[in-house]
């Protein structure tokens, strides 16, 4: 499971997938609540979480003529409170930190990695023709299962400031 857009400055707020065709077995989709494995860490480990709070982890694509880089701590925090959890072991670049820093940062991310992908913390569900999913992408990871068939899958981002922007706005209303 991981977050999209770890390599943007402003990661994507909401992410929806769309099923369009499904002809084979497996597929499930997986779900994990960021904030909850951000919980679990500064309960159990609390040195690791204050790293993963800290340690800049550098994201990177490389595609369509484009790159783009960007660094992001795994928990970002406003007012006591994780907002935003940023995590895709594909889309890590290489980093050069001091010793110290690169050891607590890579303990870090086995934690993490290991609470992101323990089924205890996972919602599945497989999606039929027609079915889409829509999620907070600051605060839910996701990932599928292997599957064999056909697959296709369409996809969409919603910048965080517009979905925020919409609330503010119908709350105003109500």
């Amino acid at each position: 499971p991981h977050t999209d857009g770890t390599y943007s400055f402003d990661p994507p707020g909401v992410q929806i997938l769309l099923c369009m065709e499904k002809d084979g077995e497996g597929a499930q989709s997986i779900l994990v609540d960021g904030f909850r494995v951000a919980e679990q860490v500064q309960s159990d480990q609390p040195n690791v979480f204050d790293d993963l709070c800290r340690i800049p982890i550098a994201g990177i694509y490389r595609g369509d003529g484009e790159l783009l880089r960007a660094d992001h701590p795994v928990f970002r925090i406003r007012e006591g409170q994780v907002y935003q959890v940023c995590f895709n072991n594909y889309d890590r670049d290489i980093m050069r930190l001091p010793d110290e820093l690169m050891e607590r940062m890579y303990r870090g991310i086995r934690v993490v990695d290991g609470l992101f992908n323990d089924p205890a913390n996972q919602w599945r569900c497989t999606l039929s023709v027609g079915e889409a999913l829509v999620f907070d992408n600051w605060r839910i990871l996701h990932g599928r299962t292997e599957y064999s068939g056909k697959r296709k899958m369409a996809g969409a981002y919603v910048n965080r400031e517009d979905l925020e922007s919409r609330l503010i706005t119908r709350i105003n209303d109500a």
